[in-house]
């Protein structure tokens, strides 16, 4: 993923071709580098399983459905970029076939990565502090239920903009959020970077020894999903997270 990241911020500087106003590149970019992150901190989160459970069947089917459904998103949106269509939703009836196939690729990912949390939860290793546990175990739930939740919003919507043209064009890079109107992009990223967030907060809490730690994690993961929620009543109210 990263690497395909590299290969498509290279190839857009030759590549001129647009899609609703930003670079046919742009969108596989964001995906490759989306995904390489959400493998990395799969990878890294991995040792708060129990040890016997790291190679059973419910942590191999999490991989397997992370990678190929992983693989899959990426892969239809770099060759819809190399063909200049878009690849959610699209107008040609291989497109929109297609892209029905994504959301289900979408909702299995989200559910791999909720059913990860979950099985740190009630199977973590004894030996990582129960606070970096508590940490991994939230951080994947609000990431995967929350990243469907929003995901679907959007699908709902037929697109993410609300109250604004359909278009990136004039949007601040990387991520090219809407300025005129509501974007319930910022509610899907806010929502699925927990599995990041959350970790990084129970982490910190450790190094810092902080009294009433398990309080404070609480208290974070709340304020996190009401950061995701106040970004998507910001975008269906049709105003726009960024000036």
């Amino acid at each position: 993923m990263a690497a395909l990241l590299l290969a498509c911020l290279v190839v857009m500087l030759f590549d001129g071709r647009e899609i609703r106003g930003v670079s046919v590149w742009v969108k596989p970019a964001k995906f490759a580098g989306s995904l390489a992150l959400w493998c990395w901190s799969l990878a890294l989160a991995w040792s708060a399983l129990a040890e016997d459970w790291r190679e059973g069947r419910a942590a191999r089917a999490i991989v397997a459905g992370t990678l190929a459904c992983g693989l899959f998103e990426v892969g239809w949106i770099t060759l819809r970029a190399m063909l200049g269509e878009p690849s959610h939703f699209a107008r040609d009836a291989l497109g929109a076939a297609a892209y029905g196939l994504m959301g289900l690729a979408a909702l299995l990912l989200c559910l791999c990565a909720a059913g990860f949390g979950a099985l740190v939860a009630a199977r973590g290793d004894a030996a990582m502090p129960r606070l970096l546990r508590g940490g991994i175990a939230l951080g994947f739930l609000v990431a995967g239920l929350g990243g469907a939740a929003t995901g679907f919003a959007i699908s709902a919507n037929l697109g993410p903009y609300v109250g604004a043209p359909p278009t990136d064009a004039g949007a601040w890079p990387p991520f090219f959020w809407s300025r005129d109107g509501g974007d319930l992009r910022v509610a899907h990223f806010v929502a699925v970077h927990a599995m990041q967030a959350l970790p990084l907060l129970a982490w910190a809490l450790l190094r810092l020894r902080a009294p009433a730690a398990a309080g404070w994690l609480a208290a974070g993961t709340l304020g996190w999903v009401g950061l995701a929620g106040a970004a998507f009543a910001l975008a269906s109210a049709g105003r726009a997270a960024l000036p």
